[in-house]
């Protein structure tokens, strides 16, 4: 798979307000920056950098497109996290699924 710029920040301080969202919350990916409370594995960093891949591909529409993507996916009946199209994906790209 071809290379993203990316830039990955640890901060440890982001545990707590994170898992007030998603109880298993370990990054957010924000443009190219992987907001992470601990060091992730290979795998869990390949699943953010499709979710940078996913930014590149949808500019500054990409918070609106992920947040229907996961209104699709709640109301049907697939969890709003779970079955959002954009998590199935870098869940596959990770080896995940």
């Amino acid at each position: 798979m071809t290379q993203v710029k990316h830039r990955v920040h640890v901060v440890p301080s982001l545990k707590r307000p994170g898992r007030l969202l998603l109880s298993n919350w370990l990054a957010i990916t924000i443009g190219r920056d992987i907001f992470c409370w601990r060091e992730m594995s290979a795998s869990e960093l390949e699943h953010e950098i499709t979710h940078v891949r996913q930014w590149s591909a949808h500019g500054a529409a990409f918070p609106l497109v992920y947040l229907g993507a996961s209104l699709r996916a709640g109301l049907g009946g697939q969890g709003w996290y779970r079955g959002n199209r954009f998590e199935v994906e870098a869940r596959r790209a990770a080896g995940q699924e």
